[in-house]
């Protein structure tokens, strides 16, 4: 919340979109084609909406998958990641965040359910 302020540390939605830009740059770190990511966000979004609980499982589950198809161990990239993460002054996540605001890639707390 240091960084980030209230809404969008407990943000529902602006979590969303920040695990949506973390699965795309993974996307695109395991080569993936940029037209058929564009294609599956339209698949997806044509289906009825998932529960929340059982889709972060699934992403879960994916994410191990992913780890041991790359040979990596998932818990060991999270625990250097949050170390590199806890490493930075606050002020480099709070000026990416605003960059990002700029950029269009932020909720309002009208659209987002966990503020009503």
């Amino acid at each position: 919340m240091a960084a980030f302020g209230d809404h969008d540390a407990r943000s529902v939605q602006q979590r969303g979109i920040r695990l949506a830009e973390e699965a795309i740059e993974t996307a695109q770190a395991c080569g993936c084609d940029p037209a058929m990511l564009h294609r599956l966000i339209d698949h997806i979004y044509a289906k009825p909406v998932g529960e929340l609980a059982q889709e972060l499982g699934g992403l879960g589950v994916t994410l191990l998958a992913l780890a041991e198809a790359a040979g990596l161990g998932a818990d060991e990239a999270e625990r250097r990641e949050v170390q590199r993460v806890l490493a930075k002054p606050l002020a480099h996540f709070a000026a990416r965040n605003a960059a990002k605001k700029a950029a269009g890639f932020h909720t309002s707390a009208a659209t987002d359910p966990a503020d009503r």
